[in-house]
């Protein structure tokens, strides 16, 4: 089994040459997943511009539009291309190499999931725990804060390489919110010096740290408000308090007029309770899928448990989904399945 590079340094000498065997009338995809979020688009946008500068053509390969809640990243629209089965087949013919960030596995992709299982070359740099280590071409590293972290650190090594200047404060802002979304505010255990040097860095280029916390975590609207009020009041608690669960209904959205991210952070007051060790949000979506986002303290360990119900992520964050069930059975599984990983430990 291949590991992981020690340094990104040279991991970055190893995707070098992939870079230079790109044929000119192909373009470089970066592939984030689905559901994009702060970090994931904003390593993306970041890298896209950086291999850019490079002398590439490289662009972003979305699902879905970049939701509401995100628009203040301000990504140039050039940068992405939103992949249908109408576009497939011409971005297919002109993929050259395939960058996934922020995932390792093609099926966290959505829609582009066949589209980046096409890619004869694959470059990952992720650092959500996995059990996939063999690849030739991936950085994964469960310890770092952020993609976002790791794609800079990742720039700046091709900086080395190439002479050449490939970061501005446009890149450092998208990536200081990559860091700020998934180290919340630089407050979760995930949080290093490395990922405080990296935003040492960030700001010295121009990122705006305050207005990205402000977007972030603080703005609010009456929907939000609303669906917040009604998730809270209605949660329960489960194994002498120590797991606490919510349900967020299609019904409560619609009534709420709740906007697209609103029930983001639910499941972190709910973890805020002081006997709560694992937080569970579970919401329906128009798809009739259930989206469940996991929230834990030290003795829950969210990832492993995520992935017991099909998910990941990482020990004190994570998220599954399911299929073909309805919401009420699906939390008395969770709970179940939390209580009986609670008595393991």
């Amino acid at each position: 089994m291949k590991r992981v590079p020690v340094r990104l340094s040279e991991f970055a000498k190893q995707v070098f040459p992939c870079l230079n065997a790109v044929e000119k009338n192909k373009e470089i995809q970066i592939f984030p997943h689905a559901r994009v979020d702060g970090d994931c688009i904003g390593s993306a946008s970041a890298l896209a511009v950086g291999l850019r500068k490079m002398g590439y053509a490289a662009r972003i390969m979305l699902d879905a539009p970049i939701p509401p809640r995100l628009h203040f990243m301000e990504i140039p629209e050039d940068l992405y291309l939103l992949v249908t089965p109408e576009n497939e087949s011409e971005a297919v013919s002109s993929q050259g190499l395939a960058f996934a960030v922020d995932c390792s596995e093609a099926h966290r992709m959505g829609g582009c999931e066949a589209l980046y299982a096409q890619a004869k070359t694959k470059v990952v740099i992720d650092h959500h725990i996995s059990d996939n280590y063999d690849r030739e071409l991936q950085y994964i590293n469960p310890k770092a804060a952020s993609a976002s972290e790791l794609v800079f650190v990742f720039l700046r090594e091709l900086e080395l390489l190439t002479g050449k200047t490939l970061l501005d404060a446009s890149q450092a802002n998208w990536l200081m919110i990559g860091i700020q979304s998934d180290s919340g505010k630089f407050s979760f255990e995930n949080t290093n010096a490395r990922t405080f040097r990296a935003a040492a860095d960030l700001m010295e280029l121009g990122a705006n740290v305050s207005d990205n916390a402000y977007h972030l975590f603080d703005e609010s609207s009456k929907g939000k408000a609303l669906l917040q009020g009604r998730a809270l009041s209605d949660f329960k608690l489960f194994m002498d308090g120590r797991i606490a669960v919510t349900k967020i209904t299609q019904k409560m959205l619609d009534e709420t007029q709740a906007p697209d991210g609103a029930a983001d952070g639910i499941a972190n007051l709910l973890r805020d309770i002081d006997t709560v060790l694992a937080a569970f949000a579970v919401r329906e979506c128009e798809d009739g899928v259930l989206r469940v986002n996991c929230r834990s303290k030290e003795g829950f360990d969210a990832a492993a448990f995520a992935q017991t119900m099909g998910g990941g992520g990482h020990h004190r964050a994570s998220g599954f989904t399911a299929k073909n069930t309805d919401i009420d059975s699906f939390v008395e599984k969770i709970v179940a399945a939390a209580s009986a990983f609670l008595e393991k430990k």
